[in-house]
């Protein structure tokens, strides 16, 4: 428990003292009030710090709300990938699997992947060719290297997308998104 201790400083100083401390106390609430882990914490006086958990990237809200637990995946487990080009990277290759992919196995691995719609939706705002351009994974390249996301990135996302879509609409359904994306 924090105790009250009197100093002899100067109104500057104490003023100081004081505006550091609320920082700390609204600092403190604001991070872990923002806490979306079902556990929360309290902060007990100010100046008391409590143990940070690992920073986490935000909650997808909307259409990519669905999306949030394979963006989370992708980032957690792709070095240097942030949410920004998860999104990116998911929806661009999503999207070059929509162009090349019957329409009814499309259908089959959106219904696999939820969010799969959105993440395209967000790729073909931020720049995705056209379907009809979109013949291979070099129409996607430009638009994932001006994003950041290097070849060596891309290759780690290609088999993480199937594995996502593996465990959720079988080994058949992953080969034909392998295939399309390749």
């Amino acid at each position: 428990m924090a105790e009250r201790i009197t100093l002899c400083l100067g109104n500057d100083v104490m003023r100081t003292v004081t505006r550091l401390a609320t920082v700390l106390a609204v600092s403190g609430a604001l991070i872990t009030g923002g806490c979306k882990s079902g556990t929360p914490e309290t902060v007990e006086a100010a100046g008391d710090v409590a143990p940070a958990a690992a920073p986490a990237a935000p909650a997808l809200s909307g259409a990519l709300g669905a999306a949030s637990p394979l963006i989370g995946s992708l980032t957690s487990s792709i070095p240097g990938l942030s949410q920004a080009q998860a999104i990116l990277g998911a929806g661009s290759l999503f999207g070059l699997a929509k162009a090349k992919m019957p329409a009814d196995q499309f259908s089959q691995l959106s219904s696999a992947v939820p969010g799969t719609q959105a993440l395209v939706d967000e790729a073909t705002k931020a720049g995705l060719p056209p379907a009809n351009m979109l013949t291979g994974l070099s129409n996607v390249t430009p638009l994932l290297s001006k994003a950041g996301i290097s070849p060596e990135m891309v290759n780690q996302l290609v088999p993480a997308l199937a594995k996502a879509v593996s465990s959720s609409g079988g080994q058949q359904l992953a080969d034909t998104f392998l295939a399309a994306v390749r």
